[in-house]
């Protein structure tokens, strides 16, 4: 009998880990019903009960992201919740190398200094 109550006590746990960190890499307009930052109050405060609301009430349906991502609703300009590393590394309309390993003279000079008797 001990060992059903640690077992109930883990899987507790690992419902309260994951809905923590489930809601704090939410996307903030994803979240339902609730503001984000109420619904990581009510899971820290209201353990097991919070989780369990949060996956029910809270957290994005499938249904919902998906329809989400075919129209982006309008972002707030301030808030950095929703940013892609990939949106800083679109290429240039300038005509030189983005960086040193696309260009031919820097790499002509490198030879050079790795090799000077060529």
């Amino acid at each position: 009998m001990v060992w059903l109550g640690g077992l109930i006590t883990l899987v507790s746990i690992v419902l309260w880990v994951y809905a923590f960190f489930d809601a704090l890499t939410t996307p903030s307009h994803e979240v339902r019903n609730l503001p984000k930052i109420l619904w990581v109050v009510v899971i820290v405060l209201f353990m097991p009960v919070g989780s369990i609301l949060w996956l029910f009430l809270g957290r994005p349906s499938e249904t919902a992201a998906v329809e989400g991502s075919a129209s982006a609703p309008a972002r707030d300009a301030s808030s950095t919740d929703d940013l892609d590393p990939s949106d800083f590394a679109k290429p240039s309309e300038s005509s030189h190398p983005l960086g040193p390993d696309d260009d031919p003279e820097f790499l002509r000079r490198l030879d050079r200094r790795i090799d000077p008797d060529e």
